[in-house]
């Protein structure tokens, strides 16, 4: 039997960590007996979106559960990263104790198993699944793909027998009135199953280099037909690099971020646009949500001046795929977003708005395109000169 207090006793109190209740009563038992259980002093969790994990280990603060007590004399620290968030598990001995690398290790797997913890959720908020949530998208994307062509066929005969029944029936009549409505709904038909075909492609990658202030001239042309209450304002970086994915999905991922942006500010207002390049660590690339990595990266910034999103909503944000609060629509649009990027190993993150501004800002990276391979010349052959006999 482990003695209480000693490494043997902590390890075999790990499992718990994983079959707690999500409740904050539940954390709070969970926490005592893994202080018992380590031989610890206290433990106490630091939580928020902005900070970095060395930023808490250097000055901790933000402590949302569990004692403040910090002396780096005896106090170790962890980082808890889970998809989206940054924070940090302290834990405190008494003084004049030593830390071993054995506690290191220790604490460092304590963390691992407290970041897939029910109980700590309910502190945390969700935490996402990115496997869980790339299946479910891919299932859905097979389903629509096949729904998309069926309604293609069906709304291509409504339309083509509406628009050939127009021209014969008189000028005014209630009856072309009909005739015009069954052929405008067709066309709104039309769009829905478009965003159909979009989540059935975005899955594929299409790494041909593609230029951002390209894709987003494309857009702006269509913003401002949609829109027109809506200004655009862009600041892109004079040497951005091209990006690692095709002109088409990356005018799609503009495209659907721009929309969101603008139908915010139903009375208009102004979109900015940025666009540079930056170096993701290993902390970064996990807070951006998809499949990106540590490296170099073009980041686009897309930023809004409208309400911002409400805390609820945000919580359902890609936790529940297809959500939307929007009359009429479907929740594809930042399903589409999410699964281009994470085929073309690039991520999202939607900040959370300070309380004294207004508005949603969205950063999305995307790996830069592969620089191309100079040719190599070759040398012109000399021609042959025939022997003389």
């Amino acid at each position: 039997m482990s003695t209480p207090g000693s490494l043997s006793a902590g390890l075999a109190y790990l499992p718990r960590l994983l079959d707690a209740c999500p409740d904050v009563a539940a954390f709070d038992d969970l926490v005592t007996g893994l202080v018992r259980a380590a031989g610890w002093h206290s433990a106490s969790v630091t939580w928020a979106e902005s900070p970095r994990p060395a930023d808490f280990l250097a000055r901790p603060d933000g402590v949302i559960h569990g004692p403040h007590t910090f002396d780096p004399d005896n106090t170790l620290g962890n980082a808890l990263t889970p998809p989206g968030c940054a924070g940090a598990f302290w834990v405190a001995r008494e003084p004049l104790t030593q830390w071993t690398d054995d506690d290191s290790h220790f604490l460092e797997l304590t963390a691992r198993l407290l970041e897939r913890s029910p109980a700590l959720s309910v502190l945390l908020g969700p935490t996402l699944d990115p496997e869980r949530l790339s299946q479910r998208l891919a299932d859905a994307a097979v389903i629509a793909g096949r729904m998309a062509h069926e309604f293609d066929n069906i709304l291509t005969g409504v339309i083509g027998f509406s628009d050939l029944s127009l021209p014969l029936l008189p000028a005014g009549s209630q009856a072309a009135k009909y005739s015009g409505e069954i052929s405008k709904a067709s066309q709104r038909g039309v769009l829905f199953t478009q965003q159909l075909h979009e989540l059935s492609r975005s899955g594929y990658a299409k790494p041909q280099p593609g230029s951002v202030p390209v894709a987003l001239a494309t857009q702006a042309t269509r913003l401002a037909a949609v829109a027109p209450a809506v200004e655009l304002a862009s600041d892109i970086a004079p040497d951005l690099a091209g990006v690692a994915m095709e002109a088409g999905p990356l005018g799609v991922v503009l495209g659907h971020l721009l929309a969101n942006a603008a139908e915010a500010m139903p009375a208009g207002g102004r979109i900015h646009v940025a666009a540079d390049m930056i170096d993701l660590d290993e902390f970064e690339a996990v807070r951006h949500l998809g499949a990106a990595r540590p490296g170099r990266h073009v980041r686009l910034t897309v930023r809004d001046a409208g309400s911002g999103i409400k805390p609820e909503v945000r919580a359902k944000l890609f936790h529940e795929p297809f959500f939307t609060t929007k009359v009429r629509h479907r929740g594809l649009g930042l399903a589409v977003v999410y699964r281009s990027l994470c085929a073309h190993r690039g991520g999202i993150r939607i900040e959370q708005t300070p309380a004294a501004e207004a508005g949603t800002t969205v950063r999305v990276v995307l790996p830069p395109a592969a620089p191309r391979t100079p040719a190599t010349p070759v040398a012109p052959r000399t021609p042959a000169i025939p022997l003389r006999k």
